[in-house]
């Protein structure tokens, strides 16, 4: 695999990329000067966005257009291309390119509304992929005040990402929880099966559980801990510390998990030495299933695993080395980043 960078997970984040196919990479955490200059760079884009927004503002007011600029700083893929070329003469100062979008939107298949910055987006983006759903990402510029245009906060009030459009279906979805579950009930629905949900009862309740947990307890904790760490504009050791601690307290719930899921898979395998480790005499580390990948419902990947696979990603930014503390979690996020559809949602080729 690569070792390119991926995805921008947020301008304090550069540094972080995709492990190689030997680990997940391990990066130096910034100084506290590296942390203040994050810092300032960080007021400098609210800063200018409030500014940008003022002007937007008072411009709609003028002449009922909406003010936002394409964003030439970033990289657009394929589809935002060709939405730049189906609308040379209207994507002006006065329109938009998601006022553009939403004027002749596709017939079939799915719109992802990201940001390269956003974990949540790739969340959705790596289901997406591993259904095999024909998609297009349009990442968001926030500097440039996208996700305030009337026409994104028509299907996400909260003018946050991600939000989704099945076009097929004339849907609109927001929250990546919701946009998920909706995606594996079309898909169970549509095929009878779905190879990353279950249609047992006790399990789909399993990882309907864990996806809450994901987005209530894991996804926040750590962008807490972030904006502490680097963008809050003053240095609080006790927030940081806060929050930092919590992280580790839901590693610690998932290495639980992953651990009596290890053990009972070794119990059941590995036959001939299951009395050895019964015993103690034999550490489960010696079995040839050590490494076996487990998941955290059922006997294959759900939902329920790559939801967390973005956020784990980005963890050791706030100070945690998840290989050594949480080994578990380890070896299952490295089966997950080896997937080569979540390499592809998670390069952003979309």
């Amino acid at each position: 695999m690569s070792n390119r960078q991926i995805s921008n997970l947020s301008s304090a984040l550069r540094g972080v990329h995709l492990a190689s196919t030997n680990g997940l990479e391990q990066q130096q955490v910034p100084t506290y000067q590296q942390q203040q200059q994050y810092q300032q760079q960080q007021q400098q884009y609210q800063a200018q966005a409030q500014a940008e927004a003022q002007s937007q503002a008072q411009q709609h007011q003028i002449n009922e257009q909406h003010m936002f600029n394409i964003n030439n700083n970033a990289i657009p893929n394929a589809h935002e291309q060709q939405i730049n070329n189906n609308f040379p003469n209207q994507t002006t100062e006065s329109e938009s390119r998601i006022a553009a979008f939403f004027k002749t939107t596709p017939l079939e298949g799915f719109t992802l509304f990201s940001h390269r910055s956003a974990p949540n987006g790739f969340k959705v983006a790596i289901v997406l992929s591993e259904l095999n759903l024909e998609y297009n990402s349009i990442f968001l510029d926030f500097n440039k005040g996208e996700q305030r245009a009337p026409e994104f906060v028509s299907i996400n009030p909260n003018a946050r990402v991600p939000a989704l459009i099945d076009h097929g279906s004339n849907v609109s979805l927001w929250e990546s929880g919701a946009i998920i579950l909706y995606l594996v009930e079309k898909y169970t629905k549509e095929y009878g099966y779905c190879p990353i949900f279950s249609n047992d009862v006790t399990e789909k309740t399993q990882i309907i559980s864990w996806i809450f947990f994901q987005t209530s307890g894991h996804a926040p904790m750590i962008g807490q801990a972030l904006h502490f760490k680097y963008f809050h504009q003053q240095h609080i050791p006790s927030a940081i510390s806060r929050y930092v601690d919590e992280v580790r307290r839901v590693y610690g719930v998932l290495e639980m998990n992953l651990a009596e899921k290890r053990e009972a898979l070794i119990m059941e395998l590995d036959v001939e030495n299951a009395a050895a480790y019964s015993s103690g005499t034999t550490p489960l580390s010696q079995s040839k299933f050590f490494d076996y990948p487990i998941w955290l419902v059922g006997e294959h990947i759900t939902v329920a695993d790559l939801s967390f696979l973005p956020w784990n990603n980005v963890v050791d930014r706030i100070g945690i080395d998840i290989k050594l503390e949480f080994p578990e979690c380890y070896k299952w996020t490295k089966n997950m980043m080896r997937r080569p559809n979540v390499i592809k949602a998670l390069r952003g080729d979309h």
